[in-house]
């Protein structure tokens, strides 16, 4: 392909591409604010697609932060039922066996 026969298509296509709003009528805001129905629309939109990301991270944070006091409460819960253990365990040992003197 030639030069000229390259720029010649690189200008059609270029040209092509500048027409299709044109041939589409399409302006994002041509007509938005003309009447109160579209700005009520814009609006309310405009406030849901601002708070959608805020609520799916605060949501995830919440869970997670839920889920963890969970798991530190269970922690505590076992460890103080393992000293609780401990203590009814050495209690029972003691009759058994005096300290120092246990051999077999």
């Amino acid at each position: 392909m030639s030069r000229r026969l390259r720029m010649l298509y690189a200008l059609t296509c270029g040209w092509h591409v500048m027409q299709l709003p044109r041939a589409a009528s399409a302006c994002a805001v041509c007509t938005a604010g003309r009447d109160e129905e579209n700005q009520l629309a814009f609006l309310l939109t405009t406030i849901f697609m601002s708070v959608l990301p805020l609520a799916a991270i605060g949501s995830v944070v919440f869970v997670l932060w839920r889920r963890i006091r969970k798991l530190e409460a269970s922690r505590q819960d076992g460890a103080e039922a393992a000293r609780a253990g401990e203590t009814a365990a050495d209690a029972s040992r003691a009759p058994l066996a005096p300290s120092g003197s246990w051999t077999r």
